[in-house]
């Protein structure tokens, strides 16, 4: 699969991360893939270096994580200048138990702030339903 974009994947879990870098890998190998166990590194090695890679970078954030929490980095990143902001597409992996985090999710989703949600575990059939849903998603803006 030829595919336009990178990976960042936040998630305090060992294990989680190991499965989601599996999955993309699986989808395809020549990806790139960053993994970070802590969400305000993750923040901190963003603002702080520019996007090397041309192709915009899929953030797969996990919710619920000690220190900075899922919220608090959309909050953060968003603090960001466009041109930094416009390389990144912040996707949401949760087992989305609450209603109160799926209100909140579903505010930042309508204000733009949060490009989609995906239920955890990630399988490489919601991997290839997002990323073909994010290609048709930005093709119109490339056409500008």
């Amino acid at each position: 699969m030829n595919t336009e974009f990178s990976f960042i994947v936040i998630d305090d879990s060992e294990l989680d991360r190991f499965v989601i870098q599996k999955v993309i890998e699986h989808t395809d190998k020549s990806l790139s893939i960053k993994t970070y166990q802590n969400a305000q590194h993750a923040l901190e090695i963003i603002g702080n270096h520019s996007q090397d890679d041309k192709r915009p970078a899929i953030i797969l954030l996990d919710l619920h994580m000690p220190g900075m929490n899922g919220f608090e980095f959309v909050e953060e990143f968003e603090k960001f200048p466009p041109e930094v902001q416009n390389n990144y597409l912040i996707i949401i992996l949760s087992i989305l138990s609450s209603t109160r985090i799926t209100f909140d999710i579903n505010s930042k989703l309508i204000n733009g702030k949060i490009n989609n949600i995906v239920e955890k575990p990630l399988t490489i059939e919601k991997l290839l339903s997002l990323l073909n849903k994010l290609k048709s998603d930005i093709q119109p803006t490339k056409a500008l």
